[in-house]
């Protein structure tokens, strides 16, 4: 059985909440602000500017699927809503409240929320989600996104690398062969 480890990181509360006022609300405003410009100047569907020479392009799109371009016809974008919304909700609780104590780890969440919230602010707001980077070579592209999908992505990453190279009891559990204990014994 698992028990919380002595020799683990003591991420408080207050900690947890300046990492999360730092991280969400930078991400947010980052992708708020860009698609804002995006809008303001850019015709969506139209036209396509060069920011590096054949490689990366700005291209503004709707996206009323989930995530690169990926737009199942069964979800209604009432129920991707709510299904982003559960999971971002769940997400901050989790943040907040877990024992989890790797601080890479609740940056890689952080940013996962921020990029979250900012594309669910979207799809309420508007009921889709502002695109505008598009990257590849000639007609090899990577599908249309956004600061908020790149906040997520990295998040995601840095996450599964925090994971893969965690020490064990190193995010704030231990098993009981590390800890030293014997294993809970079955009582009759």
């Amino acid at each position: 059985m698992a028990t919380v480890s002595q020799s683990a990181p003591n991420i408080t509360l207050k900690k947890r909440a300046r990492l999360f006022f730092l991280i969400v609300p930078a991400i947010f405003l980052a992708d708020y602000f860009t698609k804002h410009l995006v809008k303001r100047t850019m015709v969506p569907y139209e036209e396509t500017i060069s920011v590096i020479d054949g490689l990366v392009k700005l291209r503004f799109i709707y996206n009323e699927g989930i995530a690169f371009g990926i737009n199942p016809v069964f979800i209604s974008s009432w129920l991707l809503i709510l299904i982003s919304s559960s999971i971002t909700i769940i997400l901050i609780v989790y943040i907040f409240f877990s024992h989890y104590g790797d601080f890479i780890g609740l940056v890689a969440l952080c940013l996962i929320a921020g990029g979250a919230i900012g594309n669910l602010s979207d799809r309420i707001v508007y009921g889709r989600v502002v695109d505008f980077i598009e990257i590849g070579i000639k007609d090899l592209t990577w599908p249309v996104f956004n600061v908020a999908d790149i906040s997520v992505t990295c998040g995601a990453i840095l996450l599964v690398l925090c994971l893969f190279f965690q020490k064990p009891g190193a995010a704030g559990f231990e098993s009981s062969e590390t800890s030293g204990q014997s294993p809970p014994t079955k009582r009759s």
